[in-house]
């Protein structure tokens, strides 16, 4: 009996984590080629970087201009009929979709919230063969954003739902589990959180949440302004680069993900929704948790520079600050992209990044390998694959 062919939606498409999800859709994961149609929203086509077409690729479709702020979820049903074609034989959706909200961190959950609300209650309405609603979650909904953290690592799925109530106002992820439970029950679909902590990947137009992106533009000019060019092997004196943070940051542990893992773990949560339904999902390149004090040095030698901890000298610049102050070379370079493209209102918090995240953060892994994703690479290749996509980009030099 032939399988009922799967459409899938990601919400988001253009953004750090949407796109990963995309792109794997795109590349021939998984192998089997489960999926006839992949709806890209807020993806136009001069966004897409993506790969090559492979002979099992499934149908592309891009839609944007679908407002997800307003209105009632029968009336977002109704936007989406009426823009997405075939949506009422969506089976899977990705939502990777999440409004900031400046420091007013209980307001900005309570927007998220409204909006996922309503998401839930128009793909309930308009997919009647809808199976599973996958959705990023993240380490702050394991408490990282108190001092010095809330639980001891490594963090466990389990934690999530034992966040301080005060904490809880002012984190979504706690909220969407309610609300997709409850939209959920009784129905022929379930969700599924992903859980990760710093992502590290591509994204066509920048992010406010990539750390990769921001680093990268940083070194790239700083590396030029040193005089070393893309590709080049530095000869002469050696050009250094310090840690921008403190140096419990610089030992602290962490798990990061690529975005090729994130995709990956996604797509499988996805499609297996009997044993991944219902549950959050820690993900993570590897088990073994690295710090800073080990990828830096690797992530500056790929721009030709010398990585090392951390400098006395208060005074320094933070990469946001380099970033502005010399912007002009993007330009200067041939990189006009650049200035559009960057991590925007995200500086100052990924400025912030190496002085207070000061304390161990790893997840653990044992819930994703007991439900049967066993891939994993070296953490620091997510870093050096983004690093070049950026470059391929022309977002930075």
């Amino acid at each position: 009996m032939a399988q009922q062919p799967k459409h899938a939606i990601v919400f988001g498409a253009a953004g750090l984590l949407g796109w990963s999800v995309v792109n794997q859709l795109l590349s021939g994961y998984p192998p089997a080629a489960p999926f006839s149609k992949v709806t890209a929203g807020g993806l136009s086509e001069a966004d897409l970087c993506l790969p090559e077409t492979c002979p099992q690729r499934p149908e592309l479709q891009l839609v944007s201009g679908i407002d997800l702020l307003e209105g009632s979820g029968d009336a977002l049903a109704l936007r989406l009929a009426d823009r997405v074609p075939d949506a009422g034989r969506i089976t899977h959706v990705f939502y990777f979709v999440f409004s900031s909200f400046g420091e007013n961190h209980v307001r900005e959950c309570e927007i998220n919230c409204d909006v996922m609300q309503r998401v839930a209650a128009a793909v309930d309405v308009l997919a009647p063969s809808l199976q599973s609603f996958v959705y990023p979650g993240g380490t702050r909904g394991y408490g990282i954003y108190a001092p010095g953290g809330t639980f001891r690592a490594p963090l466990e799925e389990r934690l999530a739902d034992q966040l301080p109530e005060d904490y809880a106002k002012t984190c979504a992820y706690p909220w969407f589990r309610q609300i997709l439970a409850k939209a959920s029950r009784g129905r022929g679909w379930s969700w599924t959180e992903v859980c990760p902590d710093a992502v590290v990947g591509f994204s066509p137009n920048g992010s406010a949440f990539s750390l990769a992106l921001h680093w990268a533009q940083y070194l790239s000019l700083y590396a030029s302004n040193h005089g070393i060019r893309p590709g080049q092997v530095p000869s002469g004196k050696e050009v250094v680069v310090a840690f921008p943070g403190c140096r419990e940051a610089f030992a602290s542990k962490f798990t990061p993900v690529s975005g090729k893992v994130l995709g990956r773990v996604s797509i499988h949560a996805a499609l297996n929704p009997g044993i991944c339904g219902g549950k959050v999902i820690n993900v993570a390149d590897s088990e073994q948790p690295i710090s800073f004090s080990k990828a830096w040095p690797v992530i500056a030698a790929w721009f030709g520079l010398v990585g090392v901890g951390p400098a006395d000298d208060e005074g320094a610049p933070s990469p946001g600050e380099y970033v502005a102050k010399h912007k002009q070379v993007f330009e200067e370079q041939g990189r006009p992209r650049a200035l559009t493209c960057g991590v925007g209102a995200g500086t100052a918090q990924l400025d912030a990044v190496g002085w207070w995240l000061k304390f161990d953060r790893h997840l653990s892994l044992e819930r994703l390998r007991a439900l049967g994703f066993q891939e994993q690479q070296d953490p620091v290749e997510g870093w050096l694959e983004a690093f070049g996509q950026f470059r391929a980009a022309g977002i930075i030099i």
